[in-house]
């Protein structure tokens, strides 16, 4: 028996703003490949303004509404707050239909949201318990939801987009001067990208392109001016997520030591491009790169550049075939077919 048309309820995945929207396009371009009918309901967009988002959101209830749960399975994706709270209310409509709805969890912020035991943790729990299915991005959430909740988590990863079949540069013979380090985020406080910039000034080697905007992008702009290394970085604001990919390709690694993540997609989108990667400590982030190749964790310049020595070297096929083997398509789509069956 196939599977029901999966209707995904999200933030708006043509944003390519967070992990998130990266993760939704990511699983519609699967799901298309391999024959799933789905549609994407975008509840939000971070481009879209409050009246825009409202109307946004009225019309992503009315679909939910006169959906036929019978032919219809419900995949939300969840952030916090507006997100939350959004998911919520369609969560409780779809519950009233008798539809089943399948819940994945992305935001870090939800364990700050556990442990305060206030109204988030009550609409964590709310959303916990009218979905069909509850679902964690690795062993660690999995772990965190079932500590604190008593719904029981299964686990499903975020995926990778198809492997591009195109030859990319084996860093390991790679004999550059330079290091042409990327990072790629929103530019907040949390990303610690000042670490970066310290970086640049500790290794002369190293030339920084930080792709990405937000509060903290002046800040940064200030820092980099002022660096004797101001020469070597360079900010591109955001780019399209082709653009994002076609800047990884000319990487020679990737650097983020963020104090938060939920999953660390970012990371797993440059290794998809067999650019090894430098991620922070934190367990989510650990759990989520286990066992991949082209891997090093660190959390301050001087840490970094020491773990720079340690990955630079990986070969992007060893990169790319570890990668394909934990979160490629074949393995998301046969999780998918047994959740959803």
């Amino acid at each position: 028996m196939g599977l029901k048309k999966i209707l995904l309820l999200t933030t708006d995945p043509k944003s390519g703003k967070g992990g998130i929207s990266t993760s939704v396009a990511n699983c519609a371009a699967i799901l298309q490949r391999n024959g799933v009918s789905f549609e994407v309901i975008t509840t939000h967009s971070p481009s879209a303004n409050k009246i825009q988002n409202s109307l946004i959101f009225i019309k992503a209830t009315l679909k939910v509404i006169l959906s036929n749960p019978k032919r219809n399975n419900y995949f939300l994706h969840v952030g916090p707050k507006g997100s939350l709270l959004r998911k919520t209310i369609l969560t409780f409509l779809i519950k009233i239909k008798k539809g089943k709805a399948y819940t994945q969890y992305h935001s870090p912020a939800f364990l700050n949201y556990l442990e305060k035991n206030g109204f988030w943790k009550l609409a964590l729990s709310t959303l916990a318990k009218f979905s069909e299915q509850n679902l964690a991005l690795n062993e660690y959430w999995k772990d965190t939801y079932e500590a604190h909740l008593t719904q029981k988590f299964l686990i499903l990863p975020n995926p990778i987009s198809s492997l591009s079949s195109e030859n990319i540069p084996n860093r390991s013979t790679q004999t550059d001067k330079l290091i042409n380090a990327i990072c790629v985020a929103r530019l907040v406080e949390e990303k610690n990208i000042e670490e970066l910039i310290i970086l640049t000034e500790l290794n002369d080697k190293v030339q920084l392109k930080i792709v990405g905007g937000g509060p903290h992008e002046n800040t940064l702009h200030q820092l980099a001016s002022k660096s004797t290394a101001y020469d070597r970085i360079t900010f591109t604001g955001w780019l399209s997520n082709l653009d994002v990919k076609k800047e990884l390709s000319k990487s020679d690694i990737f650097i983020l030591p963020s104090k938060y993540d939920s999953f660390g997609m970012v990371y797993i989108e440059a290794l998809s491009e067999g650019v090894p990667v430098i991620a922070p400590s934190i367990p989510a982030v650990v759990d989520t790169l286990h066992g991949l190749k082209g891997v090093a964790h660190a959390d301050s310049a001087p840490n970094i550049n020491e773990a720079i020595k340690k990955v630079i070297h990986t070969a992007s096929k060893d990169i790319r075939d570890s990668l394909e083997e934990k979160y490629g398509e074949k393995t998301y789509i046969k999780k998918i077919r047994e959740i959803f069956r």
